[in-house]
C-alpha cells in the first residue's frame, strides 16, 4: 500500500536542478498514491488552492514552481512543516544558482533569453518542456536574407513559382482575438494538445471542441507583406507562435515557441482565401506556409477531437481549408 504521507525519504537537498526537483515532486506524488484531484481536494480542506491542471502542467516543466504551490503541493502530499521547509531551501538554492549565472528557467520569469532547447519524456524525473518551448534559433545567411526581404515587403514566389496572390493580404481577416475552425468541423477550433510522437509527450496545434479551446486565446498576427503569425496565449504558459517543426518523428507538426521570431520563416503563414463552399458561413481560407515551405499548407490529419494540425502538400482540399473569425 502507498504511503499518503511525508516525503517518503526523498532529499531535496540533492537536487542539483529544476529538473531534478521537478522530477522529485512527481515521485513524491507517486508515493503519495493521490491522483491529481485528490491533492485538489485535500488542499481545499486545508483552505489552499492547487488546481490539478495547474499541477499536471508544473510536473510537466523543467523550470522551478513557483515557492507558493511548492508549499501547497507538500502539505496536500502530507508533508510537515519541516519537511516543507526543506524543499523550499532546495528550490532557493537552485534559484539563486540560476541568478549567479546558471541557465535554469523558472515559472517566476526568470528565464534567461539563450535558453536551450528542452527535451522532454513522460517518464517520473524525465526532463519535459513547458508547453510553449523556449527555442532559439541561429538563421543561416538564406534564412537570415528571407527575413529581411519580409520586412522590407518583397514577396516570396510560392512553391510554384509564382508570386502569392495579392488577394490573400488585401482580405479583410479579423484583427484581435480569432477562433480558427476547419472547414469541416466547424463546431471544433484548432487550439493547443498534448500528442505522443517518437516517445515524447509534444504540445502541438490539435483541433478541440471550440468550448474547450479557450485557453489559450489565439490571435492572428500581422507580421508584413501578407503574412501572419499564428499566436497563442495563456494565462498560466504565456505567449507561443507556432512554427513548423522537422525533426525525425515530428516533421510537419506545429509547436508553440514563446519567442515569436526564432522560427523565422517556418512561423509565418500566408492566409489566402480558399473559395469552394463555406460551411457555417464566412470565407474560407488557406494557411500556406512561406519560403522554401511555400508549397505546403496546414491541413487536419483527422475529422474528430484531438486530430493534429500538420503541414502538408496544398492540394485545395476542404481538410486544408479552414473559417477565421472573431474570437
Amino acid at each position: 500500500m502507498k504511503s499518503t504521507g511525508g516525503s517518503g525519504g526523498l532529499e531535496p537537498a540533492a537536487a542539483g536542478d529544476a529538473v531534478a526537483l521537478v522530477g522529485l515532486m512527481q515521485q513524491l506524488k507517486d508515493q503519495s498514491g493521490l491522483t491529481y484531484r485528490q491533492l485538489e481536494q485535500r488542499a481545499a480542506e486545508r483552505g489552499e488552492v492547487l488546481a490539478r491542471s495547474t499541477l499536471a502542467d508544473v510536473l510537466s516543466r523543467r523550470t522551478l514552481p513557483r515557492a507558493g504551490l511548492l508549499a501547497v503541493f507538500l502539505r496536500a502530499c502530507g508533508c510537515g512543516d519541516g519537511e516543507v521547509e526543506a524543499w523550499l531551501a532546495a528550490r532557493q538554492g537552485i534559484e539563486e544558482r540560476a541568478a549567479a549565472g546558471d541557465r535554469e528557467p523558472t515559472d517566476a520569469g526568470q528565464a534567461p533569453e539563450a535558453d536551450e532547447p528542452p527535451a522532454d519524456g513522460t517518464l517520473p524525473g524525465t526532463p519535459r518542456p513547458g508547453p510553449y518551448r523556449r527555442r532559439r534559433v541561429l538563421l543561416s545567411g538564406a534564412a537570415a536574407l528571407v527575413v529581411l526581404l519580409l520586412a522590407i515587403g518583397i514577396p516570396l514566389l510560392t512553391g510554384d513559382g509564382t508570386a502569392p496572390p495579392e488577394a490573400a493580404g488585401q482580405s479583410p481577416l479579423p484583427t484581435g482575438e480569432v477562433r480558427i475552425r476547419p472547414l469541416r468541423a466547424p463546431d471544433l477550433c484548432v487550439t493547443d494538445g498534448r500528442v505522443l510522437r517518437a516517445r515524447q509527450y509534444r504540445t502541438v496545434a490539435v483541433q478541440r471542441p471550440c468550448a474547450e479551446a479557450v485557453p489559450p486565446q489565439t490571435h492572428l498576427i500581422a507580421a508584413g507583406a501578407g503574412r501572419h503569425r499564428i499566436q497563442w496565449t495563456h494565462r498560466d504558459r504565456g505567449k507561443g507562435c507556432l512554427v513548423l517543426l522537422r525533426e525525425p518523428g515530428l516533421a510537419g507538426l506545429l509547436e508553440p515557441w514563446d519567442n515569436c521570431t526564432a522560427g523565422g520563416p517556418a512561423q509565418l503563414f500566408r492566409v489566402e482565401p480558399a473559395g469552394g463552399r463555406a460551411a457555417a458561413g464566412g470565407t474560407a481560407y488557406r494557411l500556406r506556409l512561406i519560403g522554401d515551405d511555400a508549397d505546403r499548407c496546414v491541413a487536419v490529419g483527422g475529422g474528430g477531437p484531438g486530430a493534429t494540425a500538420l503541414a502538408r502538400p496544398c492540394t485545395g482540399a476542404d481538410d486544408q481549408k479552414f473559417l477565421i473569425g472573431p474570437g
